[in-house]
């Protein structure tokens, strides 16, 4: 039994023994360190990838002497105008969390009550079922465990073994374990052969398997490719550019990422809302980079829906630490055009 006040949920897991990893659920499944995860806890620090305002978490914990046995919590906390955690909400968890588990939660050796303690708790949520493929594939390979029973058949098929009119059979396990374990497999190199035969289908599950990965510098330059064909079209698919977009989103090619970018952002079918939204929300790491930052407001302030889109995806991109100065630089630009003054006079006044 602690004999001093817990007032947050890594403090909790560690007066009860837990080893345990966070990991962020919103905008794509990657992992907190440490450090992140305490300063946002202790509201010292926005949280890196707020969505919606909120912080949603997938917390994973076991007990080291059980290391088979592993309990998972998705939690969803409100965060305040700076992007900081609501410790008012902390604190309601935390009370709610210690009447219902207690201090010496794994010396209860209650499975079920421990994976259900919070259960009808505000502050959980359920994942749709292709994000808790993603959490399953992005945690195991974090954790160093096996990936699921159908990733020796996604990986057949993905890799060309199988024939490509079979993707029916694919689990959706078996496709986000693919996309989190390429690197662990040189025969996974020829999904890069494999990537132009897909269906259109097929192509953008996978994606938004990618962009959980971060895939190598020959699958990215594939989906260059890809999209370079697309934007020679009269009229190019929208759905196609942004699997691609999402697809190489995290990868660490940043330089052929930024160009595949700035390429479509200087296309006109760029004013599409999907691609804007699919920049702010899976690809915001670019608008640090002030030319294309610059060429992403002003097609946001033509893009096809209208003002009522570029005041939210505007104000979704402010609130992404470390965006907001690039942002405001942008918008305040001498060389802004009409349409994004108007735009701006209209969302600010």
């Amino acid at each position: 039994m602690t004999t001093h006040k817990i007032f947050t949920l890594s403090e909790f897991l560690h007066e009860s023994g837990a080893k345990y990893r966070v990991f962020d659920m919103g905008r794509r499944v990657t992992k907190l360190t440490p450090d992140e995860f305490v300063g946002f806890e202790w509201a010292k620090t926005a949280y890196p990838y707020p969505f919606k305002q909120a912080a949603l978490l997938g917390v994973i914990f076991w007990d080291p002497k059980k290391e088979d046995q592993h309990y998972v919590w998705f939690l969803n906390f409100p965060l305040d105008e700076q992007g900081l955690l609501k410790q008012a909400a902390r604190d309601d968890f935390l009370k709610m969390l210690l009447e219902r588990v207690g201090e010496c939660m794994l010396a209860a050796e209650n499975n079920q009550h421990i994976q259900s303690a919070l259960k009808d708790s505000p502050y959980t949520f359920s994942p749709r079922e292709e994000k808790m493929a993603a959490f399953n594939a992005v945690a195991t390979k974090s954790l160093g465990l096996p990936p699921s029973p159908h990733y020796a058949d996604a990986l057949a098929y993905f890799t060309g073994d199988k024939p490509l009119n079979e993707w029916k059979h694919l689990a959706m396990q078996g496709v986000a374990d693919v996309a989190m374990r390429l690197d662990e497999h040189e025969e996974a190199l020829s999904l890069i052969e494999t990537i132009p035969r897909l269906s259109d289908k097929v192509f953008t599950v996978l994606s938004s398997y990618l962009e959980n990965a971060q895939p190598a510098t020959g699958i990215v330059e594939e989906l260059v490719r890809r999209v370079e064909k697309e934007l020679e079209e009269t009229s190019p698919n929208i759905e196609r550019i942004c699997a691609c977009l999402r697809a190489a989103s995290n990868s660490p090619a940043i330089g052929l990422v930024d160009h595949m970018v700035i390429h479509v952002l200087k296309h006109d079918c760029s004013n599409h809302i999907e691609i804007l939204a699919t920049i702010v929300g899976r690809m915001w790491r670019v608008l640090a980079d002030q030319n294309i930052c610059q060429l992403f407001v002003e097609r946001l302030a033509t893009n096809d829906v209208g003002q009522v889109a570029f005041s939210q995806l505007l104000a979704d991109a402010l609130f992404m630490p470390g965006l907001r100065s690039h942002i405001m630089q942008a918008l305040r630009s001498s060389k802004r055009s009409e349409q994004l003054s108007h735009a701006v006079g209209e969302m600010f006044g």
